[in-house]
């Protein structure tokens, strides 16, 4: 089977983490999205299984994407990465890959959405 070029262009998305802001004196005062890369993204449609993976970590699945998988991600902890698209953040829920190691399925749950 001849493999197929797919297009990434519903969008782009930003990811990075979350840095403590501290005053001079060390107090804590905030955090502070810190950009590390962007991947162009492709936006999935959500199966039935994708919104029961999500509920059973008790949180509320938002949007799906699918991203090429860049090779600097096979070392860092994609779960823990803070998304950005379209100025709204993001935390991923899951990241998952597909069998040939091509493509990244992030699972996102919007900041301050949490499920009740």
């Amino acid at each position: 089977m001849d493999q197929y070029r797919e297009t990434f262009n519903d969008g782009v998305l930003v990811y990075g983490h979350k840095t403590t802001q501290r005053s001079q004196t060390g107090k804590r005062i905030g955090e502070v999205f810190t950009a590390e890369g962007k991947l162009y993204y492709r936006e999935m449609s959500c199966r039935q299984s994708d919104y029961e993976l999500a509920n059973a970590s008790g949180s509320k699945l938002d949007i799906k994407v699918k991203t090429p998988y860049p090779p600097s991600f096979r070392k860092i902890n994609k779960n823990k990465l803070l998304i950005q698209i379209d100025g709204e953040e993001y935390e991923s829920i899951n990241v998952d890959h597909d069998a040939s190691k091509l493509y990244l399925f992030f699972y996102l749950q919007k900041v301050g959405g949490k499920s009740e």
